[in-house]
């Protein structure tokens, strides 16, 4: 990889600062080569303005059950383990708590299930398998949303699409996910462990008015970061700089 792209490639696109850094000091690119680009998300269809289907019916969440969400393919590495420690010191505190989990793996078993078993919280989590139809309803149904470690491809989309549905969000320091998240902003950006995930949901739990107000704050950074012209005009820029470069 280091040597097709330093030979072959004038310019080179990522998704976040993070990864950017890791392109320039690792494969050694020039810094004026490679630039950051924020992934668009569809705005109109992640709207919390809209109408959505009830699926707290579907999930079986009582209507005054706050619910915590993440979306994601459940590998070992993306720690759910973790997420459900911190939900059993939750549920001490609120107990009509639910976290649901929307995805699925062949390591289902040790990543979920079994930690979950171990935990005694099983009448508190629901699998929600892959939803595609329902998937936008399903994430409106959430009232705070976590992720604990971006997916392979690392771009963390399924952040992206709940700060665009207007969700507060808990994320940890891996990767990009702290750009993504302003930190007492638009969501917290915690160490990755159950007790400092436990207390960034806290309040997000308990409190409805500031669920509100960081929700609003994440859709308004959708609104301005992750719109498909700001992209397109990011993507424009580059390649007139490309071009001048080499016309210079």
């Amino acid at each position: 990889s280091k040597w097709f792209f330093r030979r072959y490639t004038d310019g080179l696109i990522t998704f976040s600062d993070w990864n950017r850094e890791r392109l320039v000091k690792g494969l050694g690119f020039p810094s004026e080569a490679v630039t950051k680009v924020s992934t668009a998300v569809d705005l109109t269809r992640f709207d919390p303005q809209l109408e959505y289907k009830d699926m707290r019916a579907v999930f079986g969440i009582p209507a005054t059950a706050p619910a915590v969400g993440i979306v994601a393919r459940f590998q070992r590495y993306r720690r759910t383990d973790i997420l459900l420690e911190a939900i059993a010191h939750l549920i001490k505190d609120v107990p009509e708590v639910r976290l649901l989990l929307v995805g699925h793996s062949s390591q289902m078993q040790q990543s979920v299930i079994e930690p979950m078993e171990r935990l005694g919280i099983a009448s508190h989590v629901i699998l929600a398998g892959y939803r595609m139809d329902d998937y936008v309803d399903t994430l409106a149904c959430m009232d705070v949303f976590c992720l604990l470690t971006p997916g392979s491809d690392g771009t963390a989309r399924a952040l992206r699409d709940a700060m665009a549905m207007g969700k507060p969000t808990v994320v940890t320091k891996r990767g990009m996910l702290p750009e993504l998240v302003q930190d007492g902003v638009t969501g917290f950006v915690v160490e990755e462990t159950p007790q400092a995930i436990y207390q960034a949901l806290v309040p997000l739990v308990k409190d409805e008015q500031l669920r509100h107000a960081v929700g609003r704050s994440a859709r308004e950074t959708a609104e301005k970061e992750f719109r498909l012209e700001h992209q397109a005009e990011e993507v424009e820029a580059f390649y007139r700089q490309i071009l001048t470069r080499f016309h210079a």
